[in-house]
């Protein structure tokens, strides 16, 4: 029996590259705010998280809600949960949350939102699945490397980064088997400054310098760059986790 699937976010990157790996193998319902942007060969159902009802999800064994791009950590959730309930209410029997590894944790300027998200979705009372992601491969920041150096606080530490085709494939996969609970999704080695910092040097074609600072210092090197004290402050506690191996695969 072929299921139906609808994918939210479905014009942006990683809900467009889900429903792509679900063609031929599902029945996908794009749901999205521009449906303009969708190729016409697909079912597509036009829905802002700020006002989403039941029938955005009518007809669909499972959902996957892609985390929004919202920068409201409160506005973030609020979305999300809107979305989970009227899942819920239109029947779904699978929910599928794209989240982020260590969000029970510090930073909260980072995690919040994707805590608060959680506890929503397993309030609703369907069966669930948290696709924790780890940091992306495409978040490095390599502006930063133009200048010939790498900062961080990340001392030894190091992350598996995972780029967004491997989520893609992990949540396509989840959508059409059964709920999970919390998984974790890593890509599949460990990178920590000095290798970041020699990725960047091969991608600009020069020698770009790791320069490990520790948590005072890179928060006076963010502040001296412009960065606002929240977000400076949010930087240097992801840099503690990096250290204390949040972002690493188990």
């Amino acid at each position: 029996m072929i299921k139906r699937i609808a994918v939210t976010g479905g014009a942006g990157a990683l809900g467009a590259a889900v429903v792509q790996r679900l063609r031929d193998r599902a029945d996908v319902i794009v749901v999205t705010r521009r449906p303009d942007v969708v190729p016409q060969d697909r079912e597509v159902r036009r829905a802002d998280f700020d006002s989403i009802e039941p029938a955005a999800f009518a007809g669909a064994d499972a959902v996957l809600v892609v985390s929004t791009d919202e920068r409201d950590g409160r506005k973030k959730a609020a979305q999300h949960a809107a979305a989970f309930t009227a899942a819920a209410a239109a029947g779904v029997k699978h929910l599928v949350y794209t989240s982020l590894v260590g969000c029970d944790g510090p930073p909260d300027l980072l995690n919040a939102a994707h805590r608060d998200s959680e506890a929503a979705l397993r309030g609703t009372g369907v069966p669930w699945t948290a696709l924790r992601n780890n940091l992306y491969f495409e978040g490095l920041d390599e502006r930063q490397a133009t200048t010939g150096r790498y900062v961080s606080n990340h001392g030894t530490g190091a992350v598996s980064y995972v780029d967004r085709d491997r989520c893609a494939e992990v949540a396509a996969a989840t959508l059409l088997g059964e709920a999970r609970g919390v998984v974790e999704v890593h890509g599949p080695r460990a990178w920590d400054a000095v290798a970041v910092a020699e990725l960047f040097g091969q991608r600009l074609g020069r020698e770009v310098i790791p320069v490990l600072l520790d948590d005072q210092e890179y928060r006076d090197h963010l502040l001296g760059t412009g960065a606002p004290a929240a977000l400076a402050e949010a930087l240097v506690a992801l840099g503690q986790a990096v250290r204390a191996g949040v972002y690493l695969s188990r």
